[in-house]
């Protein structure tokens, strides 16, 4: 401080002065503070409490500070006032539907008890009300309605059934099948769900039904039947192979094994002499995917060396050698044991059997949670071992929301904040990744299929889950498609959520996308065709076009819902959905057809196969459901399309010739179908349904049939031996995706067809 001429104190120019902090913001003030007027603060207890030795209150938190938010409160309300009122209804109606239960059960025969098969239950009978608080999900064990049923069907070869959710191809073709059903005012039986003779036929299996008596069967699965060295390979002949997999599986699926060092433990199973391997469960199961897809491609005079059947089960004998190996390991797994359990889920997934490779998938995540797959990497791990953890462990992701999104089960991989970040996809991880693989140019690698596959498949698993778990407030038997409301609920729902599928494509790079021809656009439905790149290696051909297939496969799925079947009028959302599912399966069915007309890239492709199969009833449903829309004579165009890919697949391995007899023995019949009614306007009975529609709209669906005139040269008569084959075709459609004898996989004694 200075002292002026006049006297006065001043403060120096280059002195500092203290600046006053400033107080934070109290979004609340406690109870005390209010009441008392005085500044809080956020500490808890705060200052002035401290203070006053008092106990520091806050309370009311949830109370509305804005218009907005008591809008909500007051919808949140009525919610729950409507269910208090359904609740009521329920409890008066309780009384009289026990007394009505008890006088039908008191004059049931015991065999009309129960029918195994088709479940077909769309009301359900219990002894509380509905719980207000119990979770949402369509798959819960809770007593509430979430407006979402599955399917209950039998495989090709067992009268047990197998449950299938409501997000499944299964549950759609019950729909399609029980809509066709009510039109042609036949009754549906429950047992015609099993596929006894219809699939065995297709796929040339035996007709033996009753499995728990069969001699042979009992004595195949109980005893341990030694494996022939006639099921196995020379050196050179599984090397062939194995080479196989690192420019398909490897770089075009999942990269969860390190080539250089899985290669050096390869070579040293083997004996000095090159005659004999020791035996390896992941070696084992990776040669057995490698047969299943190279063998179809061999001529026919190399195939019978090393196969007799469907090349769909080739190389079986390492298929089993490698799970009765595993199946040891079980109790102490290691990185190879959840490398061989994925395989083995990919391997059984070709072959069609569906619910075996979710079983393996299954015990893959377990054995992962064992080993600690679920948290991220120790620092302390060299890089390369830290990045194929994380791969293994986005890799499992993938394969469990795959098959729960097909199937429509539930999920058993959850996100945590401890799990391992996404596996990154730089050069120099690339290059200690084991695959010697140039970079394919924009600072991206072969690993970068993996990276954008994964982002992918969250995103497609958090729309799964935002559709399925949201509360309809149906009431009790009621489904979303009896509701119009609901149904333009749900349209408006996924509409604003589903930017986040543009959005991926959007952020793929262009190194991993094929161009189009004609300024086309790459991942849209404007239906350009492909300008497949002649020089880039055969494994980044296949990178970029099972990205695109896998991003049109997960949008046709989630729209397919939006194919209401017979509802009569429908929301112009609703409509624009089921017409983007149309478009999605009709642009996957393009590409598929392009690229194995004038390409080997996709040949053998098993999933591309299934990938179309799907597409096929998604195009055959918008059919059905909308015979009078724009999109419609496109789509029946779409449906030959789908036919040819079945026969072209079809050299490759049977079951897609039985996919094809099926769209060539359906298509006609479903337009024959549609003319009939929307002539002659015969009225639907009610029935029964897999997924509920209103049978009293269901002909409106066929008016404006106009172009189905010419189609089937102006022929009206229908009688019931044309009517009855098309119920068949839709039977027949269940088995594609369920393979007719699991004998291909057991050991089997004489006097089995499928004598491995």
């Amino acid at each position: 401080m200075q002292v002026n001429a006049h006297g006065l104190m001043t403060i120096p120019d280059d002195a500092e002065l203290p600046v006053k902090p400033l107080r934070r913001q109290v979004g609340r003030a406690c109870e005390g503070c209010r009441a008392r007027r005085a500044k809080c603060d956020n500490d808890r207890p705060c200052k002035p409490c401290r203070r006053r030795d008092e106990p520091c209150v806050r309370t009311a938190s949830d109370e509305p500070k804005s218009l907005t938010q008591a809008v909500r409160e007051v919808e949140k309300l009525r919610r729950h006032i409507k269910q208090i009122e359904k609740e009521l209804a329920w409890y008066k109606s309780q009384h009289s539907t026990e007394l009505a239960m008890s006088s039908s059960l008191a004059t049931q025969s015991p065999g009309q008890a129960s029918v195994p098969g088709l479940d077909l239950s769309s009301a359900r009978t219990t002894h509380s009300p509905p719980d207000m608080n119990i979770s949402k999900s369509p798959i819960g064990n809770s007593d509430r309605w979430s407006g979402w049923e599955g399917i209950c069907i039998g495989t090709a070869r067992s009268p047990n059934s197998s449950w299938y959710g409501p997000s499944s191809l299964f549950y759609f073709i019950g729909r399609m099948n029980n809509y066709l059903g009510a039109i042609l005012q036949q009754t549906q039986m429950s047992n015609q769900m099993v596929l006894h003779n219809v699939s065995t036929a297709l796929l040339n299996g035996t007709n033996d039904t009753n499995q728990e008596t069969d001699p042979a069967r009992q004595a195949a699965l109980s005893a341990e039947t030694p494996f022939t060295p006639a099921e196995f390979l020379s050196q050179t002949q599984e090397e062939y192979f194995l080479e196989l997999f690192w420019k398909s599986y490897h770089t075009c699926l999942f990269p969860i094994v390190n080539e250089a060092e899985f290669m050096a433990h390869y070579r040293s199973l083997w004996v000095v002499s090159g005659d004999k391997r020791k035996p390896c469960g992941l070696v084992d199961i990776m040669i057995a995917i490698c047969m299943q897809y190279g063998v179809p491609q061999l001529s026919p005079e190399q195939k019978k060396t090393l196969i007799d059947g469907d090349s769909s089960v080739a190389g079986r004998g390492y298929f089993r050698r490698c799970h009765q190996i595993i199946t040891y390991q079980l109790e102490s797994p290691t990185i190879a044991t959840v490398q061989a359990l994925v395989l083995c889920s990919i391997y059984l997934c070709n072959g069609s059997f569906q619910n075996m490779s979710a079983t393996m998938a299954s015990l893959a995540v377990r054995a992962a949670y064992v080993i600690g797959l679920h948290v991220a990497p120790l620092p302390t791990l060299p890089a390369p071992e830290r990045e194929l953890k994380k791969r293994l462990w986005w890799a499992l992701y993938e394969l469990d929301a795959k098959i729960g999104m097909k199937l429509g089960r539930p999920f058993l991989v959850h996100r945590s904040p401890a799990e391992p970040q996404l596996p990154s996809d730089q050069p120099e991880f690339a290059m200690d990744s084991g695959s010697h693989l140039a970079p394919i140019g924009g600072n991206k690698t072969w690993l970068s299929f993996h990276f954008y596959n994964s982002r992918l498949f969250i995103t497609a698993r958090e729309l799964h889950e935002a559709f399925y778990e949201r509360d309809l407030n149906l009431t009790q038997g009621q489904f979303i498609w009896d509701d119009p409301e609901s149904l333009a609920s749900q349209a408006e729902f996924m509409q604003l959520r589903t930017t986040s599928l543009t959005q991926w494509a959007d952020d793929v790079p262009a190194v991993l996308k094929t161009k189009r021809q004609d300024n086309g656009i790459s991942f849209s439905t404007d239906g350009t065709r492909l300008d497949i790149e002649p020089f880039a290696p055969i494994w980044l051909q296949r990178q970029r076009l099972n990205l695109e297939l896998i991003y049109h496969t997960l949008s046709a799925n989630i729209y397919r819902p939006f194919i209401s079947f017979g509802t009569g009028s429908t929301s112009e959302m609703v409509d624009q959905l089921a017409s983007k599912c149309v478009l999605h399966s009709m642009a996957l069915t393009n590409i598929i057809y392009q690229t194995l007309s004038s390409t080997t890239i996709l040949d053998c492709w098993h999933e591309a196969f299934q990938w179309q199969w799907n597409a096929s009833m998604a195009i055959v449903g918008f059919v059905l459901a909308y015979p009078h829309a724009a999109l419609t004579p496109e789509a029946l165009k779409a449906i030959d399309l789908c036919v040819n890919i079945c026969e072209m697949f079809g050299d490759r391995f049977s079951v897609a010739n039985s996919a094809a007899l099926i769209l060539r023995s359906l298509g006609p019949k479903i337009n024959f179908l549609l003319q009939y009614h929307s002539e002659m306007h015969v009225p639907i009975q009610e029935s029964e349904f897999v997924g509920g529609f209103s049978t009293d709209d269901a002909v409106k669906s066929t008016a404006g049939t106009e172009w189905l005139d010419n189609l089937m040269g102006g022929s009206s008569e229908m009688d019931n031996s044309f009517m009855m084959p098309i119920q068949d075709m839709f039977q027949m459609a269940y088995s594609i995706e369920q393979w007719s004898a699991l004998d291909t996989l057991l050991p089997t004694t004489e006097g089995d067809l499928w004598n491995i």
